[in-house]
């Protein structure tokens, strides 16, 4: 049973980025039918603040609304006690049904269904839906996360040990979370809230092995774990894929979005980030695509966009889990797994220098409002994809007016950018080795140190 809906874009998946991406083209004038199913097993998940902030400037405010926090992000991690910066819970379920309201008091058509299939034709795509029926549109997106990708990916990291949850009751009401690495191997994220507290785990196989067959047993020998969960019983436990990749970001008329695009380590803590900074990329890119523009830039950009964020978070989990085995080697050989982990992707470090003299200005793609446009970019080592604006200001004039030893001209875009300058200026001097800016401007501006910093790399 056919159904032509009148959308443009059909959008596979109710998660985070696929109601970001329905929202931000929605406000840019598309049609866009969104297809998914709030998730009711009850997981609990951790954002940070600019996630929250990026919930809220989406109108997502619903969703957003779901989160509980700040709590400091305590870290126990190779020995070493921490509590780096603050995280707020989302209880999954009530976020998820949350995210649908949002889209449906926006004015979004959303079917609540489940999906059997997904594909593209030569001229649109076909959902189909457990009832019978089957949606068509000109463009579609595969959203419904790592499970989507799964036999998707162009590569992926060389192990694949399924993530274990357990579940249960707290006698302790009050909303908290810890990060751990463990013994011998393995890291624990827990959490509480309203009366509930969910733990997952990162094991070796034979500490899987053994907590499988018995779940109380084997948290009871894990003081810092049982002392976080305390009396309660395990009133659920499961396995859960962990597969880690990146795939291609369009096959056809589909595009892929979020976990579907690449699979990130949950160790990162980022999940829900990139699921809205992908949707971000992606609009603006299916927003040209209507407007004509060549699909082979638009398909790089978002591809390109994808692996840089794909190979940034694999790089951070890798020093993670390198830190943990250096603290482990100071008494006694790292676990092999901790060892194992060291050395993928690569070795290359999170952040690349950036020296002055390798910084070049040249034309890219950038976002650009709602679309993509060419413009003059700063490329650096570490920015291999380009910087547009800092504070909304565009860099480009200003790195060629340094370049070319032109203080004047350089004085005169920062007097020009106001209130903006000393955002800049402060940026500027986290690159050490580039040339110093003239003062004289800074202080002309009227501007002051508490200017924030907001860097547009795209």
């Amino acid at each position: 049973m056919r159904q032509d809906v009148d959308s443009e874009i059909v959008i596979a998946g109710g998660g985070p980025a696929g109601a970001a991406l329905a929202m931000l083209l929605h406000r840019a004038g598309r049609r866009v039918t969104l297809v998914g199913r709030v998730r009711y097993y009850r997981a609990i998940e951790g954002i940070a603040r600019r996630s929250l902030q990026a919930l809220h400037s989406l109108g997502l405010h619903r969703a957003a609304d779901c989160a509980v926090g700040p709590l400091p992000r305590r870290v126990i991690w190779g020995g070493e006690i921490r509590a780096p910066n603050a995280e707020w819970l989302l209880p999954r379920p009530a976020f998820d049904a949350a995210l649908l309201e949002d889209l449906h008091e926006a004015g979004i058509p959303v079917i609540k269904a489940r999906i059997t299939f997904l594909e593209s034709l030569k001229s649109n795509v076909r959902l189909g839906l457990a009832d019978g029926r089957i949606l068509t549109a000109s463009w579609g997106v595969e959203a419904r996360g790592r499970a989507a990708a799964r036999r998707q990916f162009r590569d992926a990291a060389p192990w694949s040990t399924p993530a274990w949850i357990l579940r249960g009751e707290a006698a302790d009401s009050a909303p908290a979370s810890a990060t751990l690495s463990l013994p011998g191997g393995g890291w624990a994220w827990w959490s509480r809230l309203k009366g509930q507290q969910y733990l997952q785990l990162a094991l070796t196989e034979a500490s899987l092995c053994q907590a499988r067959c018995d779940p109380d047993a084997w948290l009871a020998a894990q003081p810092d774990l049982a002392q976080l969960w305390g009396q309660a019983k395990i009133r659920h436990h499961y396995q859960r894929p962990s597969l880690l990749g990146r795939t291609q970001v369009r096959e056809g008329r589909l595009w892929r979005l979020g976990d579907a695009a690449m699979a990130i380590d949950p160790l990162s803590g980022q999940g829900i980030f990139n699921a809205l900074s992908s949707a971000h990329g992606l609009a603006p890119v299916l927003n040209s695509l209507f407007e004509e523009a060549r699909i082979a830039p638009l398909e790089r950009f978002h591809q390109r966009r994808q692996d840089a964020q794909y190979w940034r978070f694999a790089r951070a989990g890798r020093d993670f889990y390198r830190q943990a085995a250096y603290q482990e080697s100071i008494d006694i050989d790292p676990a092999p797994y901790w060892t194992a982990r060291c050395h993928w992707p690569d070795h290359q470090p999170l952040h690349l220098p950036e020296p002055w003299a390798r910084v070049r200005v040249g034309r890219g793609l950038a976002i650009i409002g709602t679309r993509l446009a060419e413009r003059e970019l700063v490329f650096t080592p570490d920015q291999p994809l380009g910087i547009q604006a800092v504070a909304g200001t565009p860099l480009a004039p200003l790195v060629k007016a340094m370049q070319e030893g032109d203080h004047d001209a350089a004085r005169a875009l920062l007097v020009a950018a106001g209130p903006a300058a000393m955002a800049v200026a402060r940026w500027w001097t986290d690159h050490p080795d580039w040339p110093t800016l003239p003062e004289p401007a800074l202080h002309s501006s009227g501007v002051t140190a508490s200017s924030p910093v907001d860097s547009a790399s795209q």
